[in-house]
């Protein structure tokens, strides 16, 4: 989503915001895999694909996804709103759930 135009092309105008709200979520788990090489290997690869990466990931900001609203662009459906849901395992704390569905289904 941050390092390619597909992503950037998916969350359409919403991009900039969601992607900075996924930086905010992932540095909230950064002490779990600070020193995981895969995890070292995608902020490089972070920073190398999205200029705004660097930036975001400076500010140091904590997130945490709970529940709200995406908007996204299908090639297929045009846009399309979901609501989603996260859950956090108390056993687990870098498992989580999420549940999506579509905000205009009836």
């Amino acid at each position: 989503m941050l390092a390619t135009a597909d992503g950037r092309r998916l969350f359409g105008e919403s991009w900039g915001t969601e992607a900075k709200r996924m930086v905010s979520v992932f540095r909230a788990t950064h002490d779990l895999w600070a020193g995981d090489p895969a995890f070292a290997d995608l902020l490089d690869r972070l920073r190398k694909g999205c200029p705004e990466f660097e930036t975001w990931w400076g500010e140091h900001e904590l997130g945490m996804t709970r529940a709200g609203e995406k908007t996204m662009v299908s090639k297929d459906h045009g846009t399309v709103r979901l609501e989603y849901a996260t859950f956090q395992s108390n056993d687990v704390p870098d498992l989580r759930l999420a549940i999506y569905r579509f905000a205009d289904a009836a």
